[in-house]
């Protein structure tokens, strides 16, 4: 894989361009609601950078998917990185709010399952409509594949997506529905890790569980996504040693955590141990207050952060309408850096469409989630 190409440069250009100009936009606006204007975490800034970095990643995909007529990874490591170290942070981010809350006694399970559902089905079943429309569009349901139309349906409402009738569904939203999955898949071991914290079992059977636990997880391809999340825990257990490096050595902070970043992104592979153990002591810092000299607290990206869910999850489906439906550029003739042209335009409408979603269909049930959770604020998290 190639690391510091043309190609990759000017797309990195663009999109650090796309965020300064949409946070300058932004910096003054009045859109976040009260509980998290209250919350003061560099988590919410940073979600709205991860978001638009994997909005990058498949838009880059996009035109090698037009013209080489293949959907696969970029063959320049920044690029793919774009997509690697966002979805990379993104869980450990739920790794350190999960279980730290798991080392609370009283937990209402209930709440925690509800939070969950309230957070991630509104958007997704509505994004799923719009998978659906594309879908029935190529491909006409009839007698004979009903049975299999129900079968799609179920395993896109399980976030484990498919193909229909030959047709790439998955592609309409870039295929991020994957990491959702795994995502609920830690959601579904949240009782059994703290009933194993807490000594609510036998040490025997903890151990039992843990030997089927990793069985099960290296029993998985994939199952090296599962210890991002395991990684989350330095954050949660050195708490108190990393608000103090931070705050007495700032100068060997900042070269710690840019060097870090540097060396993730431009040298090493997605999902690599090489690059999960530099992340994890990035994510440990930025977790305890560490800012970027403030960035992470400006307005105009908190509120990208805050719409991250929605950056996330509808950005793929505005490639797809834009080159698919309206095919609004000729691949035949176009080159890589006239398609760079159409970056910006893509990237505000996704923005804005995000702004949009997220007021009219992540708002409202998150708000009666605020509600619900005024005695648990930690409930109020943002994916």
């Amino acid at each position: 894989m190639y690391f510091f190409p043309i190609d990759a440069i000017y797309l990195f250009l663009l999109l650090i361009s796309c965020i300064g100009l949409t946070v300058v936009l932004l910096k003054k606006v009045h859109f976040l609601p009260t509980e998290v204007i209250q919350r003061s975490s560099p988590l919410d800034g940073l979600r709205g950078i991860l978001a638009l970095s994997v909005l990058a990643h498949h838009f880059y995909i996009t035109y090698v998917w037009k013209t080489a007529g293949e959907w696969k990874k970029p063959e320049f490591v920044l690029i793919d990185n774009f997509g690697g170290t966002a979805v990379s942070l993104f869980f450990l981010i739920t790794g350190y709010l999960f279980i730290n809350k798991m080392m609370k006694v009283d937990i209402s399970w209930k709440q925690v399952y509800l939070s969950r559902i309230k957070r991630i089905y509104p958007l997704y079943i509505a994004t799923f409509f719009f998978i659906l429309a594309i879908t029935v569009s190529n491909v006409p349901i009839s007698n004979t594949n009903i049975s299999a139309f129900l079968k799609w349906v179920s395993a896109w409402l399980l976030f484990k997506g498919g193909t229909f009738e030959g047709f790439e569904s998955g592609l309409v939203i870039a295929g991020v529905a994957w990491t959702l999955m795994y995502e609920w898949k830690f959601y579904f071991s949240l009782p059994i890790i703290y009933c194993i914290y807490h000594k609510k079992i036998p040490l025997a059977l903890s151990l039992i569980i843990i030997a089927a636990l990793l069985f099960y997880i290296f029993k998985e391809k994939s199952h090296y996504y599962y210890a991002l999340f395991i990684l989350s825990i330095p954050a949660i257990k050195f708490k108190e040693h990393l608000k103090s490096f931070i705050f007495e050595s700032p100068k060997a902070t900042n070269v710690i955590v840019i060097g870090l970043s540097v060396l993730s992104l431009f040298f090493t592979e997605p999902y690599t141990f090489s690059q999960m153990i530099p992340l994890a002591v990035i994510f440990s810092f930025i977790a305890n207050g560490y800012n970027f000299f403030g960035m992470l607290y400006n307005n105009g990206l908190r509120i990208l952060g805050e719409v991250s869910y929605s950056i996330y999850l509808i950005h793929g489906a505005v490639l797809y309408f834009f080159f698919s439906v309206l095919n609004i550029i000729d691949f035949n003739t176009t080159s890589l850096y006239s398609y760079y042209l159409s970056f910006p335009i893509i990237f505000s409408v996704v923005v804005l469409l995000s702004l949009f979603t997220y007021k009219f269909i992540e708002s409202p049930f998150l708000r009666k989630k605020a509600l619900i959770s005024k005695r648990d604020p930690e409930l109020i998290t943002n994916k």
